[in-house]
């Protein structure tokens, strides 16, 4: 039985931690809030009045509040035997990453990232295509917003490695610029090793909202549209047109996928040893943008 404590963030004044305690595999023993106002679903006897002592008293720090995930509170979590579950928010560079990494490895903990796109249930499915020589397409249509661009690479790219399952060969990037110097319309296009190909494009239209991934191998095609819920295949088979349920409380999914993992000494569903691996792959694309930015015209 693990002991775990989290640390929210100071607006989650109605952050549903009861559905925290049906969590198998955990004994609760601490919480740090830093919000002013008094929140009904905490045990008082649990709560923390200083986040150092935290890592001091649990085998597993959840770690909601980004402005706690900092390379010195989370190597000093570490050094103590804390295997992590962050936020998806992070502000880390590359080289604390790989300390973190580094880290974590000579202790024998784990480190999870929050990613609720990556336990959508067509990700299992997806991850059933993988190993084989395939043509992968991905788009995604989307109003524009501020950080989505950076989003829609992150979730996207990491997708399309698991279904290659390959190194990353070559690649190539067209960028279409609007007046204000963003990026309007994104293709990248993705050469790996085992002879896959991927193909990704992004585009920021208002009143749209399109987002699918296409896995052409062997003669046939599998479709997940994640914007309507359905899978279609081609040749069609039966459950062409079925819906998929998506979970209501995806944050506690991935916190319970993580313990049994933990307890299986399974690496996590979404690492930062994975988030790095698409976090240089964004790099390379990012200076590709900015090289389109300024010749086109």
């Amino acid at each position: 039985m693990l002991s775990a404590a989290i640390i929210l963030p100071g607006e989650a004044e109605v952050f549903p931690f009861d559905s925290f305690r049906s969590i198998e595999g955990v004994d609760w023993d601490g919480i740090f809030y830093s919000g002013r106002k008094t929140h009904r679903t905490f045990d008082r006897s649990l709560i923390i009045s200083s986040p150092e002592i935290i890592p001091l008293i649990c085998d597993l720090l959840i770690v909601i509040d980004p402005h706690f995930c900092t390379f010195d509170y989370l190597s000093f979590a570490i050094r103590n035997g804390c295997h992590l579950f962050l936020s998806d928010k992070l502000k880390l560079t590359t080289e604390e990453r790989k300390q973190l990494i580094q880290l974590a490895n000579e202790g024998g903990t784990y480190i999870q990232i929050q990613n609720d796109f990556l336990f959508h249930p067509f990700q299992e499915k997806i991850r059933n295509h993988t190993n084989r020589t395939c043509f992968i397409e991905v788009s995604q249509s989307a109003p524009a917003m501020p950080d989505r661009l950076n989003e829609f690479l992150l979730n996207n790219l990491l997708m399309i490695l698991r279904v290659a399952s390959s190194p990353v060969h070559k690649i190539n990037v067209f960028c279409g610029t609007i007046p204000s110097r963003q990026p309007d319309v994104l293709n990248i296009h993705i050469n790996f090793k085992n002879g896959s190909v991927a193909t990704l494009t992004i585009r920021f239209i208002e009143n749209q909202k399109v987002h699918f991934l296409s896995i052409h191998v062997g003669g046939k095609v599998t479709t997940f549209d994640f914007a309507q819920n359905k899978i279609s295949h081609y040749p069609a088979k039966e459950i062409n047109g079925m819906l998929q349920k998506t979970s209501p409380d995806p944050l506690q999914e991935q916190i319970a996928d993580f313990i049994k993992n933990i307890a299986g000494k399974n690496n996590p569903g979404f690492s930062l040893d994975d988030e790095i691996q698409v976090f240089l792959l964004m790099e390379k694309i990012r200076e590709k943008i900015e090289i389109n930015s300024f010749t086109v015209h």
